[in-house]
């Protein structure tokens, strides 16, 4: 169900059941800030079984519903889309914007610890691919020019979801800190993925399936993970068809305030290809 906004007709007692009976599967409603415009909602996924908060930021003074193209931002294991508020995405978006960047939106959705892939019967692959992509349609964004970014457990979810489900359907992806491994025997932990989960959502073995995609790889030199992103930016170079990847390897650890450091960065790198 979608709040009624301000002017809208007001709903009888009749039409508001009868609007209840009609099963939408989202709720959504707009932020009263004029900051920070802000679209906020959830959505029953028949493919987790669950239900996951979800949220739009447009850039600053931008009306919620507008026409943007737009970008998913996946959050990292132990996250949500408040880390995303927490790091000052929205903000940064209106200081990109505001120093001449093509505006966009970002959206954000809580995916849990599902790896944004299929792990039983839980997939949070498809409830961002096939629901929530559809969703932000809905809301009237420009899901042909999409984009995706992440950090951490969602940056293994932009190249994976790159890879797989949304490939051929993005225009630019940005991971930070991701962890690249091409055996699942090279893992600092085996404990979050099996074996054959690892084997079936990797993508550091088919970088051909990125071909066309720019691709931005952002980690902190500290990281456990950044011989990996390293490696990882060097197959990518040697791969046919796969562009020349934007590199953002500094001083910093796998922490927020590595990922917020290099936000403004990633955000214009998006912008500048949506």
């Amino acid at each position: 169900m979608t709040r009624a906004r301000s002017g809208a007709r007001p709903l009888s007692r009749r039409r508001f059941l009868g609007t209840l009976a009609a099963t939408p599967l989202i709720t959504a409603c707009s932020s009263p800030s004029p900051a920070v415009p802000t679209l906020t909602g959830r959505l029953s996924s028949r493919f987790t079984g669950s239900r996951h908060d979800w949220v739009v930021w447009y850039p600053a003074g931008t009306p919620t519903g507008a026409d943007l193209p737009v970008a998913i931002v996946l959050h990292g294991l132990g996250d949500s889309i408040h880390t995303a508020d927490r790091m000052h995405y929205p903000e940064h978006l209106a200081d990109v914007v505001r120093d001449g960047a093509a505006p966009f939106a970002l959206a954000a959705i809580d995916g849990g610890s599902l790896y944004w892939q299929k792990i039983g019967s839980q997939d949070a692959g498809a409830l961002v691919a096939e629901e929530f992509v559809a969703l932000l349609a809905t809301q009237g964004l420009d899901t042909s020019r999409l984009g995706l970014t992440g950090w951490s457990m969602g940056g293994w979810g932009t190249l994976r979801l790159a890879s797989q489900d949304l490939q051929g359907r993005l225009r630019a992806v940005a991971a930070l800190s991701t962890p690249c491994y091409e055996r699942f025997d090279s893992l600092p932990t085996q404990e979050a993925v099996t074996r054959a989960q690892f084997d079936a959502n990797n993508f550091v073995p088919h970088p051909e399936r990125l071909a066309d995609l720019p691709i931005l790889l952002a980690c902190g030199r500290s990281d456990t993970f950044f011989p990996g992103n390293e490696s990882f930016a060097e197959v990518l170079r040697a791969t046919p068809g796969v562009p020349e990847p934007t590199t953002l390897f500094a001083a910093g650890d796998h922490s927020q305030t590595f990922w917020e450091s290099v936000a403004p960065a990633q955000l214009r790198f998006l912008a500048e290809r949506l």
